[in-house]
């Protein structure tokens, strides 16, 4: 958005409660575009996250947020602004998915509606969090994300230890590092036979691609980690049912039945070109402008 549009959307008080916020994007709107007033709503701390906090409100949210609900209304077009630019991102948003290339972008497309109602949808982190949070996911599914070490550790450790305890089938969309560098969690006799991966492998590591940094220097050989490596052997050892796609009609093929009842737990591998990826994800953030 242009600093006119920024400036538009600068909200007169801000209520936070919770931890610290992740999105770069966010802290970088409310620092520039500050509240009048910001307020924290934590019984314990204080988090002045945007540099502008005018109030900590000692109570718990729960207790607080109720109060809100009872407050008249004033008529204002704020609401009415954003939801006028969110609808309009959401078109240009499908446009653009509708004509793109085959790349990790569709893929995610693809499998995100692909998933049954009330699934355990446990997601690595990276590249792949990344991607979800782009599209609308089906609100009836539990969404879990692991973050590790670096990024990578433990993902897919800690999708069987949830699918172990869960009563619902547990899907896991994983990056190739990610699976790789935590293979041994495989390594156990209690894997449910209904508990689903799909592995999207680029060839290592492209969220390097796309993060400010790497890609302007030649730091981007040590950061990417390429390799050639496949999941098949290691679905083989593990006796998990393996399948692969390469292109958009044999992911629509394997993906129609991965969710049926099996004997073994399932991987479906999607290989996407990292190349190809990082055009088609710039161009889809110039798009939507």
């Amino acid at each position: 958005m242009s600093e006119e549009q920024l400036e538009e959307l600068k909200p007169e008080v801000l209520i936070t409660f919770g931890g610290m916020i992740v999105s770069k994007k966010i802290k970088q709107f409310l620092r520039k575009q500050q509240p009048n007033h910001h307020w924290h709503i934590d019984a314990l701390k204080s988090i002045d996250t945007f540099h502008c906090l005018s109030e900590h409100i000692n109570e718990d949210p729960i207790d607080f947020l109720p109060k809100l609900a009872v407050l008249p209304l004033i008529e204002g077009t704020y609401q009415q602004k954003w939801l006028l630019e969110k609808e309009k991102r959401a078109a240009k948003h499908q446009e653009y998915i509708d004509q793109a290339s085959f790349s990790d972008l569709k893929v995610f497309e693809q499998v995100l509606g692909s998933i049954p109602d009330n699934l355990q949808l446990q997601l690595a982190n990276s590249s792949i969090i990344r991607y979800t949070q782009l599209f609308d996911v089906n609100k009836t599914l539990a969404i879990f994300c692991n973050r590790g070490t670096s990024g990578i550790d433990g993902s897919t450790s800690t999708a069987i230890g949830a699918a172990i305890v869960k009563k619902n089938q547990t899907l896991f969309v994983t990056g190739d590092l990610s699976f790789f560098y935590d293979s041994n969690a495989l390594w156990n006799a209690y894997i449910p036979s209904d508990f689903r991966i799909i592995i999207i492998n680029n060839s290592g590591g492209g969220i390097f691609r796309f993060i400010p940094g790497p890609k302007s220097t030649n730091a981007l050989d040590y950061f990417e980690t390429p390799h050639q490596l496949t999941a098949e052997h290691l679905c083989k050892m593990h006796q998990l049912t393996y399948s692969f796609a390469s292109n958009l009609s044999e992911l629509k093929e394997r993906i129609s039945d991965f969710y049926a009842d099996s004997e073994q737990p399932k991987v479906l591998e999607v290989f996407t070109d990292k190349e190809v990826n990082e055009k088609v994800l710039k161009e889809y953030f110039n798009f939507l402008k």
